[in-house]
């Protein structure tokens, strides 16, 4: 990882995440919130180790593709207030490359995840790459939000982690936020 590898924004300092965020990463993923979008019912809630895998799965995303989840912290404040990024997934039958976002439930509402998602396709067109996804459950409407303000179209469904999920699909591009 490089300096190149880190980014701000107006708001945010947006940075791969190293192993002083790994308290972070545990309150993140424990939060009920988080986990009723990322992990729900029937499924078992998030633990304290979950956020110890995800760091160190993110940390070893960054160091083999040179991209990944970003830790995003709030400049003005140094709040730790989520994960945002891309990094490969599975897609139906076959792996592409997904924009995600995660933020502190405490501070939805504010545009965080909007910000930073943004500076992600950003990076995401730096890497030439030809086409992001994300998949979102359907009854979560802020996501879908998200998802449209940085200009993500619906492109139909998918099943992830056992799920119906809908998929939104863009080519990147430069920021789109004014």
């Amino acid at each position: 990882m490089s300096d190149g590898d880190a980014r701000t924004t107006e708001r945010l300092a947006l940075r791969p995440p190293g192993p002083g965020d790994a308290p972070a990463y545990r309150a993140l993923l424990t939060h009920p919130t988080i986990g009723e979008w990322l992990r729900p019912p029937p499924l078992a809630p998030f633990v304290p180790d979950d956020g110890d895998r995800w760091l160190d799965a993110d940390a070893r995303h960054w160091e083999r593709f040179g991209f990944g989840p970003w830790a995003v912290v709030e400049r003005g404040s140094g709040d730790y207030l989520g994960r945002v990024g891309l990094r490969w997934s599975e897609i139906g039958d076959r792996a592409g490359i997904e924009v995600l976002w995660a933020i502190d439930p405490r501070r939805h509402g504010e545009g965080f995840a909007g910000e930073a998602a943004d500076a992600a396709l950003a990076f995401a067109a730096e890497l030439e790459l030809d086409e992001v996804f994300a998949m979102i459950l359907p009854r979560n409407a802020a996501s879908r939000r998200v998802a449209e303000k940085i200009g993500m179209a619906r492109d139909g469904n998918v099943e992830h982690a056992g799920f119906d999920h809908l998929l939104f699909r863009c080519a990147p591009s430069g920021p789109r936020r004014a």
